[in-house]
């Protein structure tokens, strides 16, 4: 386990959140967001301290921390926190904040582009063909719960312009609440989950696919939960399902037909979060809890193998809670944000996976 000091400089703690890799070094958007919540029981509690915007980074080859990037310094209407991150290959690094701005900043000079006009309330990030930037915007309800409408899925230039945006709509009397999304690069399809909202304990969920213009060609789908989806840039698929509490992961080669893995139960409370791919073609599943699902093609079979991240005590069930976000796998280890505090949790490769 690696942990770095305190950088919030508020008296908030900012913990490692979603994360994204780019040449060995692990970029993550440092936040106070779940704990503020789970002390207050209220979504927005981030919002009443100030502090900067923060992107925590770790590389991988010293298993260091590098200095903080600086979306923006604190001051007094500076609120939110960053939430998700896309390490870009043009060498910018993006980033949402949901409440306030989504931007980007450059790690080799500091250089920061603030994009306010694609407005508020956008959380997951995904590369997308010809270097664009798909964002879901998780609903409009920034200003409160009374105000909450429909959310979108949004395509953004590299430049930070909105090139178009779809709403998505999964049944009347609910609100839409979209959340993470993926793009086949071959085909420029979107694949997007949803939470669909009545009420606090009235939480159902729903899929859609939309073409490269964002029509909705299928769904919404209240099949099998989508918890997640992604795509390698061969066109690889990974994505995990939830089905009556049985956990299934969904792969589809660059060039072979589709295969399923049953990865068995669901525990409470847990939830598949992100899915990162290495560049010897390992896919790595990280869940909450700190399972980790690992699963490639060799020689045209699929190998797949698990293991379970050690949690600091004090960051354990019930008192210190905290939330796996993101896993890399290396030729050496497997790396993963945890939310408590910057922490970064390494865990050994599972027997033969080299």
């Amino acid at each position: 386990m690696f942990r770095a000091p305190e950088a919030s400089g508020s008296g908030e703690r900012y913990s490692a959140w979603f994360a994204d890799e780019r040449d060995g070094i692990v970029y993550f958007g440092l936040s106070p967001f779940w704990t503020a919540l789970w002390a207050s029981d209220d979504a927005s509690a981030d919002l009443r301290v100030s502090g900067a915007h923060l992107i925590g980074r770790f590389e991988l080859a010293s298993e260091s921390f590098l200095p903080p990037l600086v979306a923006r310094e604190a001051a007094p209407d500076v609120r939110s926190s960053v939430w998700d991150v896309l390490a870009h290959p043009n060498g910018w690094i993006y980033y949402t904040t949901f409440f306030e701005e989504m931007g980007r900043v450059r790690p080799d000079t500091g250089e920061v582009e603030y994009f306010p006009e694609l407005g508020r309330g956008l959380n997951e990030l995904a590369l997308g063909p010809e270097g664009r930037i798909y964002v879901t915007r998780y609903g409009s309800g920034v200003d409160g719960p009374q105000r909450a409408a429909d959310g979108a899925i949004v395509v953004v230039s590299e430049d930070g312009r909105k090139l178009r945006e779809t709403t998505l709509h999964a049944r009347d009397g609910a609100v839409t609440a979209v959340k993470s999304v993926a793009v086949d690069p071959r085909s420029g399809r979107v694949f997007v989950n949803t939470d669909v909202l009545r009420e606090q304990a009235d939480v159902a969920f729903a899929r859609f696919v939309l073409d490269a213009n964002l029509a909705i060609v299928e769904g919404p789908s209240f099949g099998p939960e989508l918890q997640f989806v992604a795509f390698a840039s061969d066109g690889r698929m990974v994505a995990v399902e939830d089905d009556g509490g049985e956990l299934r992961l969904a792969l589809r080669g660059a060039e072979r037909a589709s295969a399923t893995l049953d990865l068995g139960p669901r525990e409470p409370a847990d939830f598949a979060q992100d899915i990162h791919f290495s560049e010897d073609g390992s896919a790595a599943i990280a869940f909450w809890s700190g399972r980790i699902e690992l699963v490639r093609e060799r020689d045209g079979a699929l190998e797949h193998a698990g293991l379970a991240l050690e949690k600091p005590g004090e960051c354990r069930a019930p008192a210190g809670r905290s939330l796996v976000y993101s896993a890399f796998v290396t030729t050496r280890a497997v790396y993963a944000t945890l939310y408590c505090g910057a922490t970064i949790l390494r865990g050994p490769l599972p027997e033969g996976w080299r």
